[in-house]
């Protein structure tokens, strides 16, 4: 009997794990995650944001949805030399700042590969999981604005891969993005054509997975 699975990366390691909600993570929340956000939320926000101002990352401060933490825009569309668009809205993409982190910590890797842009699907709207065909009944990480639904990319010579087409031919960029993509560590969840062709068979959908679990303090010696 098959059964679905999804490659997750978390610090590094990737492992294989079944894509079935299981019940310590039945709520699809990064670790610490509470609504209204908590003092440890706000603080890893702040270190965020100057994370990104030390990358060179231009970005302005966007009106909260949803559930997103820290949502910011990119005033230039720009994340190390690598323009974002977005197909369907011309409006500047929301997202969250934990999501344009991990967008630019990856960013060396799709330059090196020839990306010149992305063009973006969605980031965030108030949704819940679908995977396989089916809804869960969990909130999406696009609520949180830490999730992209990549369409296509296009590279230094003009050429745009686009995923629902070119993905099943093969494409090598498109191959090289997700290997990349699945080797770096950067991102919680990748999910493409290969590990789910029923809901995500026309685009790249990938997670920012923050962390904002209460530090662990030493106890005072006795």
């Amino acid at each position: 009997m098959f059964r679905p699975v999804w490659i997750v990366v978390v610090a590094g390691v990737v492992s294989i794990a079944d894509a079935r909600p299981q019940r310590e993570q039945a709520n699809n929340m990064p670790r610490g995650f509470t609504w209204p956000p908590s003092k440890t939320m706000t603080e890893a926000a702040k270190a965020c944001e100057a994370k990104l101002d030390e990358l060179g990352v231009t970005w302005h401060v966007a009106k909260r949805e949803g559930h997103i933490v820290d949502a910011i825009t990119l005033p230039d569309s720009q994340i190390g030399g690598i323009t974002y668009t977005n197909v369907y809205d011309k409006r500047a993409v929301v997202m969250d700042c934990q999501l344009v982190l991990a967008l630019a910590t990856f960013a060396p890797h799709l330059y090196e590969l020839g990306v010149r842009e992305v063009r973006v699907g969605s980031v965030y709207r108030w949704s819940k999981v679908r995977a396989f065909g089916k809804t869960k009944d969990m909130l999406s990480r696009h609520a949180l604005g830490l999730a992209m639904d990549v369409v296509s990319f296009v590279d230094d010579t003009g050429r745009e891969a686009i995923v629902a087409k070119d993905y099943k031919q093969d494409d090598e960029l498109l191959l090289s993005i997700e290997r990349e993509i699945n080797d770096s560590g950067t991102f919680r969840v990748v999910l493409t054509p290969k590990n789910d062709p029923i809901s995500h068979h026309d685009h790249f959908h990938i997670e920012a997975n923050p962390d904002y679990s209460e530090p662990v303090r030493d106890k005072p010696s006795s």
